[in-house]
């Protein structure tokens, strides 16, 4: 499970750092007039066709092109009537059809999640629109709580939000890198559990060598956990955050006695490991 590749990733040197540079095919104002939450007929309607092509031709393809192996929805069975009320999944961000794979994992849910609102100007923002996109601005307060009250409409309707806490993608990274707090005071404040994914790499073999590059994912879910009401709020979010990440990390076999096992969360502490 701990398979760690030769690629020649040059990985940044801050860890929530974006590795990638979109090109912008579209320009869209990210202000207090935005739809973080489209509710319209036409999303949903086309929303509904998306996620039929998701099941029907891309899921299956993703079979092939990144030998996508799941363990673990036993855990999202066992746990069917604590969910239905809404949750928020979470793990590592490390390709870029990552999210799609979250989507496979958990499906029938079709899930939210905060976007990197470059990507929303890119070639595949209309997409990524469709897979549930919020995007996230910057320099505007007010649209940033705009963008937090979207996030939590879905939280309060009992709707699946996913989040990358690590802040970034970075290819096939093997390691976790540290988690933002955000996503844990959500849990916290709204008392939803979390959901901890993983995505670990084992080697291209055998006929998959045919269909792409680079390592094969094996994506983990593990069972759901909930924040200690006998805490206070911030006491219970760094709790509930740091058992979160033990859990990501022993999933994809980083264990307390690896040399790449980390504790510390600050983003400003974090040592690359490749």
């Amino acid at each position: 499970m701990y398979y760690r590749h030769n690629l020649d990733y040059q990985y940044p040197e801050t860890c929530d750092e974006h590795m990638i540079t979109v090109k912008r095919v579209r320009e869209l104002t990210f202000d207090t007039e935005y739809p973080y939450l489209p509710r319209g007929l036409i999303y949903k309607f086309m929303r509904g066709v998306y996620w039929l092509l998701l099941n029907t031709i891309v899921f299956p393809v993703m079979r092939l092109s990144h030998g996508l192996r799941i363990y673990g929805k036993r855990n999202l069975k066992k746990y069917k009537k604590a969910l239905k009320n809404g949750a928020i999944t979470i793990s590592n961000h490390v390709f870029y059809w990552d999210y799609l794979a979250v989507l496979k994992a958990v499906r029938p849910h079709l899930a939210y999640f905060p976007a990197w609102k470059d990507n929303l100007e890119g070639p595949c923002g209309r997409l990524i629109r469709l897979s549930g996109g919020i995007p996230i601005p910057t320099g505007n307060i007010h649209a940033m709580i705009k963008c937090k009250q979207a996030m939590e409409d879905v939280i309060k309707e009992g709707k699946w939000l996913h989040f990358f806490p690590e802040g970034s993608m970075w290819f096939f990274y093997p390691d976790i890198r540290p988690l933002k707090k955000t996503v844990f005071q959500y849990a916290v404040r709204y008392e939803k559990p979390i959901i901890p994914i993983s995505m670990s790499f084992r080697p291209r073999r055998g006929l998959l060598r045919l269909f792409g590059k680079g390592p094969t994912v094996d994506l983990h879910i593990a069972e759901p956990i909930w924040a200690d009401k006998t805490k206070a709020p911030a006491e219970a979010t760094e709790e509930l955050r740091a058992r979160a990440y033990h859990i990501m990390q022993v999933m994809n076999g980083v264990t307390p006695d690896s040399p790449t096992y980390n504790t510390d969360q600050d983003a400003a502490h974090y040592q690359k490991s490749m």
